[in-house]
């Protein structure tokens, strides 16, 4: 009997189960193996366990995790990733192969686009090794800082690209709604770009809207004492954002960013609804000439970018690190990411523990 491994499956009907009967991964034809370090959670995660379907190809059982940085394990003879073994990397999670039928682009995804039945099964950040495939975009990244702050690569590589097609400006003023991991990352970013931030949040947020402050936001709101709006014009002038993001996850937001931005201002969707239906008055994109952007994910650019940025050691990472868990302890990194176990953080991180 081969060497195992263990993995956790999210079955995608709110279930999912870890398991150590796993094959260790092989190097698929000009891949490589990746010896998984740790891997960010996030509110994605939340609706993948539960079906909530948002990334193309994505399918259950699945071994998820998207947010990976891991050394490289092995490498197929023809593997021409820019790489050697025992390397430390970041993953970008996005691959091109076939189109196929309900996937005319051919997007496969790390963590959601692949099934139990192909290869080993591992192609995810939440088992102990996975496959990657050739042209997967690896990228080198420093020793240090530790593996679990690095994951704060993906989302960094997020506000990397949204805030670089809204193209904020030192001293313009940005509003980010929802002080999650995402949202806090959000800001770190655009404070170091120069921007006045303010952050949004609720009631239960007084924590995260500390560490909101920590790393670099100028004001924070909680929209349960106070209207946000009001308080962005008094800090405006009467003027309003020049950009406001949506990474919350009440339905209300998407609405109150078009009300937080001035005439002509940009406005970023990214918070997930779980598919709920949103209010939205749309006169006021028309009437204001307000422009609306998707948040879908990073690009090449960015995850190179991002990556940069973390080797410096200037990012604020340590702020935004959260809990961290290996996989006996998944139960309460759920529970942190659901707000369900009377703990909280700003993120919850599965560290998975070297190999003897």
């Amino acid at each position: 009997m081969g060497a195992t491994c263990r993995a956790v499956v999210f079955h995608g009907d709110g279930t999912w189960d870890r398991r150590d009967d796993f094959a260790v991964a092989t190097a698929p034809p000009g891949g490589a193996v990746l010896a998984v370090e740790a891997v960010g959670l996030c509110h994605s995660d939340v609706a993948q366990l539960h079906g909530h379907h948002h990334v193309p190809g994505e399918v259950s059982p699945t071994v998820p995790g998207h947010e990976i940085v891991g050394r490289v394990h092995a490498l197929d003879d023809d593997a021409d990733l820019g790489v050697e073994v025992g390397d430390r990397v970041a993953v970008n999670i996005v691959t091109y192969g076939a189109p196929y039928e309900g996937n005319p682009f051919g997007v496969r995804c790390y963590g959601y686009s692949f099934g139990l039945d192909e290869r080993e099964g591992l192609w995810g950040g939440y088992g102990e090794y996975m496959s990657i495939l050739p042209g997967t975009q690896l990228e080198r990244l420093t020793e240090s800082v530790g593996a679990e702050e690095l994951t704060l690569f993906e989302p960094l590589s997020n506000m990397v690209a949204w805030l670089t097609k809204v193209n904020l400006q030192a001293g313009q003023t940005i509003v980010v709604q929802g002080p999650g991991h995402m949202g806090l990352t959000c800001a770190a970013y655009a404070a170091s770009l120069g921007a006045r931030v303010i952050v949004t949040g609720t009631g239960e947020d007084a924590m995260r809207l500390e560490v909101a402050r920590e790393v670099g936001a100028d004001h924070v709101v909680d929209v349960t004492v106070d209207d946000p709006v009001e308080v962005v014009k008094d800090l405006t002038g009467g003027f309003g954002a020049s950009v406001a993001v949506d990474l919350a996850s009440a339905p209300s937001t998407p609405g109150l960013c078009l009300d937080l931005v001035h005439h002509g201002g940009q406005v970023v969707w990214a918070g997930l609804k779980d598919r709920v239906a949103v209010p939205v008055v749309s006169d006021h994109v028309v009437t204001r000439s307000l422009t609306v952007h998707g948040g879908a994910g990073g690009t090449p650019e960015s995850v190179t970018e991002a990556c940069r940025i973390l080797n410096t050691g200037d990012f604020p990472t340590a702020p935004l690190l959260g809990e961290v868990v290996d996989l006996d302890g998944l139960d309460r990194a759920m529970e942190i990411l659901l707000r369900s176990g009377g703990e909280d953080a700003v993120r919850a991180v599965l560290r998975h523990t070297p190999a003897a």
